[in-house]
């Protein structure tokens, strides 16, 4: 079902239709496209967009795979790991998952304020400050998206991104 919202909008994981793709393999296609339904502030709109994963990597090759080769609005895109949340500067979207969970707090204080998209699976990602947090509804992952988040980051999400997100919390203006 995602699918069809998904596809409907432009918005799909380039995963093929025959294949059954895992929930990490629909999360690493979610995080390149992502990329392209976000509008960076001028001054972080140059260069490689850089895709980063903190912690250990739940997505293996996959993010990587997607990427090799593709741009965004000009912009080559990279991968990096981020062992430590002072490394998360100069990433463009930063993903921390479950397994960070402890260490969360400090992922998303090192981005606050700074023109980042962050990603999380962590089930009170957004309550804590996250931008895009991963959730599975009948066995299919979807997001949910807090506005408020993305203002403060400097970050305009696409109508078309919202559309299909699960969950919209907060306003473009950032106030609650």
């Amino acid at each position: 079902m995602w699918a069809a919202a998904v596809a409907a909008t432009g918005f799909a994981p380039p995963v093929a239709a025959a294949d059954q793709p895992s929930p990490g393999d629909v999360e690493a296609a979610y995080l390149y496209n992502f990329g392209k339904f976000v509008r960076w502030p001028d001054a972080a709109a140059h260069g490689p967009m850089l895709i980063c994963v903190a912690g250990r990597d739940p997505f293996g090759q996959t993010v990587a795979r997607l990427i090799t080769g593709e741009q965004i609005n000009g912009r080559p895109l990279q991968t990096r790991s981020v062992e430590r949340a002072e490394d998360a500067q100069g990433c463009s979207i930063l993903f921390v998952g479950a397994a960070e969970r402890a260490h969360l707090d400090g992922y998303l204080a090192a981005a606050a304020g700074k023109p980042i998209l962050t990603v999380s699976d962590t089930p009170d990602f957004l309550a804590r400050g996250g931008i895009i947090q991963f959730v599975v509804e009948e066995n299919h992952v979807r997001f949910s998206v807090n506005l408020n988040a993305a203002s403060h980051s400097g970050l305009s999400l696409s109508s078309e991104l919202l559309k299909v997100a699960v969950t919209v919390i907060g306003n473009a203006g950032g106030a609650p």
